[in-house]
């Protein structure tokens, strides 16, 4: 009879992101071989971990002011339960907080990009703690590896693994008598391009009159976006639904599945989209060509770009055979590369490598 090997995972904060999303998937699958706990700030992402029985403790967010606090909660964290592994979860500065606290643990970081505009400066101090105290970084897509490789992360310590979800049984109805549905999960803050969706709608409400937009995610852009559906006067058109815990179980409602992000890596809402059978666009942004080939799996659009984007959709909206063959298209894409069980043995295979 063995112990588990234990695993500490410190998110950087407890949304209901795509971050979150994975490190839940993630532990779904490995805990039949490891004892697991979660360490992150107070959230609504706990609702996740809640529903999964996943062990939680909270330790805060990061800020230049609460280093000291910072450090002082994880160490006590580390010393309590003693992991034999610490896997990290897009934020590089733990990685040597947790060698400083314990330099004989193991240290996983898992890179999901940097969307915003000091990035470079990101990947690159990413690829320098990677180097001195990470033992393994993971990416979610090549664009990040080549990225890190780039700012000379050594090539023995990156593993490439790509996110994967594992399939539901829920779908849940949306009460909106509209014909045609085009949805987005996304947080409402400004990097996933949100405003020229909405711009893209006024465009397209001319038009089209029997189409509405379900924008699932909330954020502090909500405010403003909000505003700018009033100004396009395009208020019967646009849904805020706020944060939902399950937004997954919603995606078989849209006809349309768009995503107008001005940076990515690799988002998990499209892989979801994919596996809901829905057709995809999505900007041509980050590690996003990788995830949707352009006229084969969804249509690949100019970030920042309304008017290319409001074309692309009614594209679709007037060709639903087009809708249908990049949806089946894009179901097979996510049982060849992008399912729950391939993302859990490339990393178990990581795991034990690190472990030996």
């Amino acid at each position: 009879w063995s112990m588990s090997y234990r695993i500490l995972y410190i998110l950087p904060y407890m949304n209901l992101g795509g971050t979150e999303v994975h490190t839940v998937e993630l532990i779904k699958g490995i805990r039949d071989e490891y004892d697991v706990l979660v360490a992150g700030p107070d959230g609504p992402g706990i609702s996740l971990l809640e529903e999964n029985d996943i062990s939680y403790t909270s330790l805060p967010g990061l800020t230049p002011y609460n280093i000291r606090v910072y450090k002082d909660i994880l160490s006590r964290i580390i010393r309590d339960y003693k992991p034999d592994l610490i896997h990290i979860q897009g934020r590089y500065e733990p990685v040597l907080f947790s060698k400083k606290i314990s330099p004989s643990t193991p240290v996983i970081l898992t890179c999901h990009g940097y969307g915003n505009a000091v990035s470079p400066f990101d990947y690159m101090f990413t690829a320098i703690t990677g180097n001195r105290w990470g033992d393994r970084v993971i990416t979610v897509c090549n664009y990040d590896k080549e990225l890190l490789l780039k700012f000379g992360l050594n090539p023995e310590k990156v593993s490439l693994i790509y996110n994967g979800i594992s399939s539901i049984d829920e779908r849940k109805p949306l009460p909106y008598s509209i014909s045609l549905k085009i949805g987005t999960i996304a947080s409402l803050i400004k990097r996933k391009g949100i405003s020229y969706l909405i711009e893209a709608m006024s465009l397209i409400t001319k038009r089209f009159n029997d189409v509405g937009l379900f924008i699932i995610g909330e954020g502090k852009e909500r405010i403003s976006l909000e505003s700018l559906v009033n100004q396009l006067n395009i208020k019967n058109h646009v849904y805020f639904l706020g944060g939902l815990p399950k937004a997954r179980c919603y995606i078989c409602n849209f006809d349309i599945f768009v995503l107008p992000s001005l940076f990515e890596s690799l988002p998990v809402s499209i892989i979801e989209a994919y596996a809901e059978g829905r057709p995809v666009i999505a900007s041509r942004v980050g590690g996003v060509p990788e995830l949707v080939i352009d006229e084969v799996t969804g249509i690949l659009v100019p970030p920042k770009d309304s008017q290319i984007l409001a074309k692309a959709i009614e594209r679709l909206i007037e060709d639903r055979d087009l809708r249908e063959r990049l949806a089946k298209n894009g179901y097979n894409r996510y049982l060849e590369d992008f399912t729950f069980s391939a993302m859990v043995e490339k990393t178990r295979i990581v795991y034990r490598d690190v472990l030996k």
